[in-house]
């Protein structure tokens, strides 16, 4: 059987780069070596592609500019469509010229978290290349990098939600009116007051998120936000606040299939970047099934005792209805927050490509399934969801012919 070529593109010009590179490397390690042989594709921060068997290696990040005798500057080629499979290309000058070198695959998967990887920004490419990938098509990933429309879309399907603000940033020149924000603030949320949760709309993994006790930590919080994004969502913050997060993917009946449930276990108030990926490693924390370095665990609690019937069949039914009608695809992880008092539920936000892709709570799903099963799965369904979009792209064929060969 000849093996397929799975190239893990990763990094990035993202402030979610370096965790990217670890999920990235992690899914390398987790590849079934009898079907697929790994091809890594590096980013970097200045968005330069790059390709060598040394990208497998944690030890060699931070790359400096690339610089390094083991790997070759890439570029992907665009014209693939009229290629007999998917490749890179590289050049090098020569002494009678320009020399290009083609690397082939057969298939994409994107592992670059937030911006310009995780946004449809990114599938669009692949798409408009016609190159298999995996995971979410471009509308599911783009309409759930935007928190804000994610959740008017499952407020219209009744699904529990928290109210919201959102707040554009101000043109250049312009300075954040306190008072113009209160009010709002009292506008949108009547019954709510400080403190409030603060988060950029279009960023993951917990960056410039923040709890502003008043108005000037609000005003700080917001200006923060504002060097990562143009737009901010302020939230209520949830008293006695617990956190469930839940995987989902498609099962081989075609239907939405859910993972273990786990509850991240924090220190503060809110769980931010540091605490969600530079905290120690406690019991519960997830089992590696192949060779991995892969990012430090967070602490959790798997399928937690303390969760109710009630709030786990909430958590399951809503977790499959928005990925079937986001039309999602690949592992994603659905986020959710409870106040541990009242035991209310609100749906929080959905990663298309969450860290390590959530294998872990696949571990110890209802139908448990390893790492190696799970990018084998996600490999199958891209080729699948991607030869399922191919059609004719011919005037010829929609009857649209306008010039004519003379």
């Amino acid at each position: 059987m000849n093996k397929k070529i799975v190239a893990v593109i990763f990094g990035g010009r993202s402030v979610e780069h370096d965790v990217s590179i670890l999920t990235g490397l992690q899914f390398l390690d987790a590849l079934d070596s009898n079907r697929f042989t790994g091809l890594p594709i590096y980013i970097d921060p200045l968005g330069q592609w790059w390709t060598g068997s040394a990208l497998k290696k944690r030890s060699l990040y931070p790359v400096e500019n690339g610089q390094s005798a083991d790997l070759t500057a890439v570029n992907l080629d665009l014209n693939a469509v009229n290629m007999a499979q998917p490749q890179l290309l590289s050049r090098s000058k020569k002494l009678l010229g320009e020399k290009i070198d083609t690397i082939p695959f057969d298939i994409m998967v994107p592992a670059i978290h937030g911006s310009n990887g995780e946004d449809g920004t990114l599938q669009g490419l692949l798409e408009f290349a016609r190159i298999p990938y995996t995971g979410c098509r471009l509308l599911g990933a783009a309409v759930t990098m935007d928190k804000a429309f994610t959740k008017q879309t499952a407020r219209a399907a009744d699904i529990n939600v928290l109210d919201d603000l959102l707040i554009d940033r101000p043109i250049e020149g312009v300075f954040l009116d306190e008072k113009n924000v209160a009010k709002m603030l009292k506008e949108a949320m009547p019954n709510s007051s400080f403190p409030y949760i603060v988060k950029p709309v279009n960023l993951g993994s917990s960056v410039g998120v923040s709890r502003a006790g008043d108005m000037d930590e609000m005003i700080a919080a917001l200006l923060a936000v504002f060097r990562l994004d143009n737009q901010a969502i302020i939230e209520p913050f949830v008293d006695n606040l617990s956190e469930y997060n839940i995987a989902v993917r498609m099962g081989e009946d075609g239907k939405a299939e859910t993972s273990a449930i786990e509850q991240p276990e924090r220190e503060a108030d809110l769980l931010d970047f540091k605490g969600k990926y530079l905290a120690g490693s406690k019991a519960g924390s997830p089992k590696l099934d192949a060779p991995s370095e892969g990012m430090v665990s967070l602490n959790r609690v798997i399928n937690p005792d303390g969760m109710t019937v009630a709030q786990e069949t909430f958590i399951r039914t809503t977790a499959a209805k928005i990925f079937d009608m986001l039309a999602l695809a690949g592992s994603v992880r659905i986020d959710f927050l409870c106040d541990s008092k009242s035991g209310e539920v609100w749906f929080n936000e959905v990663n298309t490509i969450p860290g390590s892709f959530a294998y872990f709570l696949w571990q110890d799903a209802p139908n448990p399934m390893s790492f190696v099963e799970l990018t084998s799965h996600m490999i199958d369904e891209g080729f699948r969801l991607s030869k399922a979009r191919l059609g004719s792209t011919g005037a010829a064929a929609g009857g649209a012919t306008i010039f004519q060969a003379g």
